[in-house]
């Protein structure tokens, strides 16, 4: 009989070990990068969490050895003979785990390179070589390892373009506010992840065991979901088999609707809808505090709906009768959250910030609860969607005011904040919600004031991206052009549109006005001076003077075109409503340093007309 040591190896493994000079490179069948926002998300609130429940102010980065170790599952490679492993299974949480400590680099401001470049690549005579060997994702890692950001092409691949995605909810989930407040902080969850985050490596010694351990432990039986069990101990409180065969199938019906949506919307909406309505504590946010509702609702809601089944308000809802909790309440709180979905995917002017939001929002785990809050069953659809759509403009008011301040909105340091928020508009009407909004509407600093400093970096491209379509959408329909969001935003079977500078890239040109090109570049990136075209005209316009771009401008979007002369002959819809909105658009033939702040201006008047007052 074959030793099982000559077969496989199983050993735990840090991952420093796992990841410090190694190479790995990534096999077919497990060939693309999938993770979505709320992979990344639940990630960066686990790890987040978990150190936080260990670290105390004052601690020494050398404290961190001997915080609570976290065990991230187990992954299955295939050693080869010349030093590299095969990932079978495990390439999701190595990528994403890679791209963490990219964003961690570069968060330090690069002082920790000799702690975290060697588990990002190896260096061997000056050339960088990266832990995950796909060519088609090399340039990728090497531009967000070198410079924090990277544009990708017509011709990546859909993992590249979706590791670009995943970096950039890194740089938005990521709690760096909260770290910055507590000193040495980041630098021990540094040290902390390296030598505490715990994975099983099983080592397989040929292929054919390696995808046989693979097959084994993703084809063999289903592991039940917290839905299945949540389902299984509501059915068990059913007395008679016709109604609990009845309910078994459309709970199975309900999950595949729930499935066409992504593979997390099961999990989703009920810790959603069972937060939204019956959460009532949440741990303190200092160290050492014990998980409490909210946070036992998100990882393991089945337990906590058995826990509570006769408790608080979850008693009071069910109140003696399942039956009518799950064919009324249920059935109530699953149509609300099938119809927010379907309204993110596909734009619906009875809920356009759902839309919005779903483009640039917080974290689902946050948002969801607090657009079902408010909803009570007896509700009308028409007040539901008042009271929906009402959350949503909130929380399209409150992320475009933090992202123009550069201030965060991760679900980590957010959540605190939002959670006390679910419970305090719990069941409004329409009045009590709109008043409860506008007392944690936060005072932030108006447009005029922010606008004429704010300029596009490295980690809110995808935010600026969603401003101007923002504002280019507005305009266009208020002069009787229609709403156009969806194709700025996503262009569907046509080339997407881009972020264009009304400068190029030419310093040299400017040096009379500009002595260091980091003053040129701040000024380029400035907000005032982008716009958006489609992919392949703003290339093709890449290296012209502005005077030179400007006339071809006239073909495009109206945001685009209002710098041209020719819109404003022939065009009375354009001119009678920003006129009538003192909106001080005018055209140019060049376009100066000063003509950027004054094109800040005029964003900033369009910005304040879409959400000051965005409540009222």
């Amino acid at each position: 009989m074959e030793n099982i040591d000559e077969v496989i190896r199983a050993k735990e493994y840090t991952l420093d070990e796992i990841l410090g000079n190694k190479k790995y490179t990534v096999d077919y069948f497990q060939r693309e990068y999938k993770w979505e926002t709320t992979h990344i998300e639940q990630l960066i609130s686990d790890l987040v969490g978990a150190f936080m429940d260990n670290f105390r102010e004052g601690d020494q980065t050398t404290a961190a050895a001997k915080y609570s170790p976290y065990y991230m599952g187990s992954i299955v490679v295939s050693d080869k003979k010349n030093g590299t492993s095969s990932i079978i299974d495990g390439q999701q949480r190595i990528t994403s785990l890679t791209l963490l400590l990219i964003f961690l680099y570069h968060a330090t401001n690069k002082s920790m390179g000799e702690q975290l470049s060697h588990l990002i690549y190896s260096d061997s005579y000056g050339k960088k070589s990266f832990n995950i060997q796909v060519p088609e994702r090399e340039a990728c890692l090497k531009s967000l390892y070198d410079n924090g950001n990277y544009t990708p092409t017509d011709t990546d691949d859909e993992s590249t373009k979706n590791m670009v995605a995943r970096y950039e909810d890194i740089c938005n989930c990521f709690p760096l506010d909260e770290f910055n407040e507590k000193e040495g902080s980041l630098q021990s969850f540094i040290y902390w992840i390296k030598g505490s985050l715990i994975m099983v490596k099983i080592s397989a010694l040929s292929d054919d065991n390696a995808y046989t351990i693979f097959e084994t432990m993703n084809d063999r039986g289903m592991p039940l979901t917290s839905s299945d069990m949540l389902k299984g101990f509501i059915l068990s409180k059913f007395t008679r088999d016709d109604i609990r065969q009845s309910v078994n199938n459309q709970w199975k019906k309900d999950m595949f609707v729930l499935s066409d949506f992504d593979n997390n919307a099961e999990s989703l909406f009920f810790q959603s809808w069972l937060r939204s309505q019956y959460a009532q504590s949440i741990r303190a946010s200092k160290a050492g505090s014990v998980n409490q509702d909210f946070e036992n609702i998100g990882t393991r809601f089945h337990n906590w709906f058995k826990d509570n089944y006769d408790k608080d308000l979850l008693a009071k809802a069910i109140n003696g009768n399942i039956e009518k909790f799950v064919n009324t309440t249920y059935r109530f709180f699953f149509n609300q959250f099938v119809k927010i979905k379907n309204a993110e995917k596909t734009f619906n002017k009875i809920l356009p910030h759902i839309y919005y939001n779903n483009h640039w929002g917080i974290a689902p785990s946050l948002s969801y609860p607090l657009y079902l809050a408010p909803l009570v069953e007896t509700d009308s659809d028409e007040i539901c969607n008042k009271k929906i759509e009402l959350v949503a403009r909130f929380l399209d008011n409150f992320v475009v005011r933090r992202a123009t301040n550069y201030r965060l909105f991760s679900a980590n340091s957010q959540r605190y904040t939002m959670c006390n928020l679910v419970k305090c508009i719990r069941g409004n009407n329409l009045d009590e919600l709109k008043n409860n909004l506008l007392a944690n509407t936060e005072d932030i600093a108006d447009f005029n004031e922010i606008l004429p400093r704010f300029r596009m970096h490295g980690q809110n491209k995808n935010f600026i991206k969603y401003f101007l379509a923002r504002l280019t959408s507005y305009i266009e329909e208020q002069s009787g052009m229609g709403n156009n969001i969806v194709k700025y935003l996503k262009n569907p079977d046509c080339k997407p549109y881009e972020i264009e500078h009304i400068w190029s890239d030419h310093y040299e040109w400017f040096t009379a006005i500009f002595s260091q090109k980091t003053d040129f570049d701040d000024c380029r990136n400035t907000i005032g001076d982008l716009i958006l075209l489609p992919n392949g005209v703003n290339q093709s316009l890449n290296d012209l003077p502005a005077k030179d771009k400007l006339p071809h401008y006239i073909k495009e979007n109206l945001l685009a075109r209002s710098l041209c002369e020719g819109t404003y002959q022939n065009n009375p819809s354009f001119i009678q409503f920003f006129t009538q909105k003192g909106f001080p658009f005018k055209f140019y033939t060049d376009f100066t340093k000063e003509d950027i702040q004054e094109r800040c201006k005029l964003y900033a008047a369009i910005a304040a007309k879409i959400w000051d007052k965005l409540l009222e």
